[in-house]
């Protein structure tokens, strides 16, 4: 099968049967900072109709609240923004998009189990962000989670982009650069050269967008489409890491390929059947 992003978080010197955990931080500032940011997604599911600067507060405040913790590890010297730009992204996009999905699928009293669950995968962003700064013991449960919750992220962007019926083109605009920016995290550990992995990331976002273009003229809609640019964000992020490592062969683009066409065949059938 298919060596995915998953399975390609690097383990530290390869010695270590298990996770190990001890790198990360005992202190509050990640505990607060998810405080923070579960009492801002409540206000903003609580309060109708809907307030989006409450949001857009949320996601600043998480953006800044990130730069200070990673400021913060003694394994490095993250002084500017430049610094620790590259570490925020998945928090970052994560609040925002966790967001704007929980408000178009939760309602009532399923808000607060909602918030609870967002939570706690954001406080697995920060741990992870932390945690993957410097290749410490913990640096592989960092990249394990980031990895994860990249494409959790992806999927709640792309679900809420169809759900709002956003036009055609402003949906494929969004959704470029936010696969774009998401594929920065996944080719920061991959690609030295920032630059380099700008570019490529710049590929994908075109790729999704692209894909995005051409859902309008296919029969489908809502959490089926965004499935779908999941897979093609998967499969072509997963297939320029496996290039950027040098070990891209005919197997491991078939292998992509197939779990990429039977994600597809389930999304048909489903669309099928409902």
């Amino acid at each position: 099968m298919a060596q995915t992003t998953l399975d390609r978080a690097r383990w530290p010197g390869d010695q270590h049967a298990s996770l190990d955990l001890s790198g990360l931080p005992r202190s509050a500032p990640i505990p607060l900072l998810t405080l923070v940011y579960a009492c801002g997604l409540a206000l903003y599911l609580a309060v109708e109709p809907t307030q989006p600067w409450i949001l857009l507060a949320v996601v600043a405040l998480v953006g800044l609240g990130t730069d200070g913790i990673l400021r913060s590890h003694p394994g490095t010297q993250l002084r500017g923004v430049a610094d620790t730009a590259p570490f925020l992204f998945i928090p970052v996009l994560f609040a925002l998009a966790s967001g704007l999905f929980l408000e178009e699928v939760v309602h009532g009293y399923r808000t607060i189990p909602a918030v609870f669950g967002a939570s706690v995968l954001f406080s697995g962003a920060l741990y992870g962000a932390y945690a993957s700064v410097s290749e410490g013991p913990s640096y592989a449960f960092g990249r394990l989670a980031l990895h994860v919750l990249t494409y959790v992220a992806a999927f709640g962007f792309y679900a809420v982009v169809f759900e709002f019926d956003v036009d055609l083109l402003p949906a494929a605009f969004s959704i470029g650069l936010f696969s774009m920016l998401l594929a920065i995290e996944l080719f920061r550990e991959t690609e030295a050269d920032a630059y380099r992995a700008l570019v490529f990331a710049g590929v994908i976002g075109l790729v999704v967008a692209e894909a995005r273009w051409a859902l309008y003229f296919l029969p489908l809609e809502g959490f089926l489409a965004a499935i779908v640019l999941l897979l093609v964000f998967y499969q072509a992020t997963g297939l320029v890491q496996h290039h950027l490592t040098n070990d891209l062969d005919r197997r491991i683009a078939g292998e992509f390929t197939l779990v990429t066409a039977v994600g597809v065949a389930i999304v048909v059938v489903g669309r099928v059947l409902g």
